[in-house]
This record gives C-alpha cells, structure tokens and sequence, in this order.
C-alpha cells in the first residue's frame, strides 16, 4: 500500500527533447511529413549558428536521416514525397534534393573533402582536433582550419534511387531518373535516366528514358 502511494507521488521523468526540437528555428519541414525517431540534427559548433534555416523539408516525406553540420555553413533542401531509410548528411556548401527520391540505409552524402589533399595544408589537424576534444569535452572541430578544405554543391534530382550503402561525393549531381547501385561511389556527375554501379561508379545500364533526354 505505501508502495503505491509513493508511486502516485514519484515524479514523472520529463521526455527528452530530441534534436529537431532543441533546433527547431533551424530546421523546417510540413506536416505532412515524418521525421524517424532516430533521425538527428547536430551542429558541431553551435556557439556559430547563422540565423537561419539549415534544413527545410517538403512534403509526405519519410525521413531518416542524420543532417550534421561541423561549422557554420552548409545548407539541405529535400523536396516533396522523399524516403530517406538512414542517410547522412555533412554539409558544408548545399545539398539538394529533389521530388519523388527513395534512398535506401547507410547511405553518406558529402559536400566536402574534411581535409587537405596535400600534406602541408592538413599537417596541424591532428593537433588541432586533439587539442579541441580535451578543451571542448569531445567536440574535435571547434577551431578547425576550413580555408584549405575544398567543397562544393550536390545536386540529386527528381525520381533518383539511391542504393544502401552509397556514397555521394562533392560537385556531384545526380541526373533525373537515374539509379545508383548499392556501395557504389559517386564522384562524378551521373546522366539522367542511367544506372550507375561500382567505385567509382559508372554507367552499366541506359534506361529506356534516356533517349529521350538526346
């Protein structure tokens, strides 16, 4: 009995507020769209935040997807009746979607190269990123040196599939219609209404729309 009178009593835990919610004047998407529960939105400098939308979402959308932003910048547009089933995000520059996309689990997109090529440009990142994992209880990429990190737009558009485990690199675009196997990478431009496979991905099949993008 006392029990159950202390149960009445106990204080309810508060629900956690999940990361859209945290960030909800940087993020925007309709109603009638979905979010997974696992889905995340995470700023690796939020001290940095510009005062605007960093992900806007269109229409009857399923959406799972990781959006992570590990500097100020970066922008991610999806269009209308778009199922994303695990995708992450890093943007630095923008990243489109367009309408009527599927992709399916695993997959990367990335607007940027993260580092260097060459080995002078990149040599104090190690240091730096160690330096800011101790000074900023795990976040390594605070005062990160982006002047020598080359980015640019990517570009998906309507009616894409995407296979799991893809990878979709910078100044990408991927054409209408078109399909990338699963584990592929995605380096360069895709035509529209093709089937890509493979690293690096190409073509391995034209789909019966494509000539009448000739």
């Amino acid at each position: 009995m006392i029990r159950k009178i202390l149960n009445i009593f106990k204080k309810k835990k508060a629900p956690e507020m999940t990361s859209f919610q945290k960030y909800n004047n940087y993020f925007q998407k309709e109603d009638s769209t979905f979010m997974d529960r696992y889905a995340n939105i995470r700023f690796d400098v939020p001290e940095k935040i510009q005062n605007r939308k960093y992900v806007t979402i269109g229409e009857k959308g399923l959406i799972n997807a990781n959006f992570i932003f590990e500097s100020e910048k970066g922008e991610v547009i999806i269009g209308d009746n778009v199922h994303l089933g695990g995708v992450t995000f890093i943007s630095r520059n923008r990243i489109e979607v367009g309408d009527d996309v599927t992709m399916a689990w695993g997959i990367t997109i990335d607007d940027h190269n993260s580092h260097s090529i060459y080995w002078e440009e990149r040599k104090n990142d190690n240091a730096r990123c160690y330096e800011d994992y101790i000074k900023y209880n795990g976040n390594n990429v605070v005062s990160k040196d982006w002047s020598n990190v080359e980015d640019k737009p990517i570009v998906i558009k309507s009616k894409v599939w995407i296979g799991f485990d893809a990878t979709i690199l910078k100044g990408v675009t991927v054409g209408e219609g078109a399909v990338v196997g699963a584990k592929s990478v995605v380096a360069k431009n895709v035509e529209p209404w093709t089937v890509v496979a493979g690293n690096p991905a190409v073509v391995v099949k034209y789909l019966p729309e494509y000539k009448s993008t000739k």
